[in-house]
């Protein structure tokens, strides 16, 4: 079966018009590290007979203060909460949930400001038809 890329699809919606939000937004660890990004990474979720997946989506801001943080995770947080109801993604978002909201977490090790939430993601999965 194949799903969406739910990772690839959030990218290419974070990056344009008019929701650009004007960093750099990824997967992985950019080299070299940007002061200001977004990462995106798919931490789980659930398949939804017969033809929806549920991905569980961390949204990590990373900055170099925390006003900046908030402030973009602010902004991601209102973009993909208003992906329900539309295919803005492509596939048709059905619904978007809160898993986890806004939390700070620097990173000691990098020396940088995150601040990070969890979504559920409900996206039509055409191609991925289970019976």
């Amino acid at each position: 079966m194949a799903y969406p890329d739910i990772i690839s699809l959030l990218r290419t919606y974070l990056l344009a018009a008019p929701v650009s939000l004007g960093v750099t937004v990824a997967s992985r660890v950019p080299d070299p590290r940007p002061t200001q990004w977004l990462q995106l990474r798919r931490v789980g979720g659930t398949q939804q007979r017969p033809v929806r997946d549920q991905p569980r989506i961390d949204a990590i801001v990373w900055d170099d203060d925390e006003p900046g943080a908030w402030t973009l995770a602010d902004k991601v947080r209102r973009a993909i909460h208003d992906l329900a109801g539309t295919t803005k993604l492509g596939p048709m978002v059905y619904r978007v949930d809160e898993f986890l909201g806004p939390t700070f977490s620097d990173d000691t090790v990098a020396g940088a400001v995150r601040v990070m939430a969890t979504y559920s993601i409900s996206v039509r999965a055409d191609d991925a038809i289970a019976r």
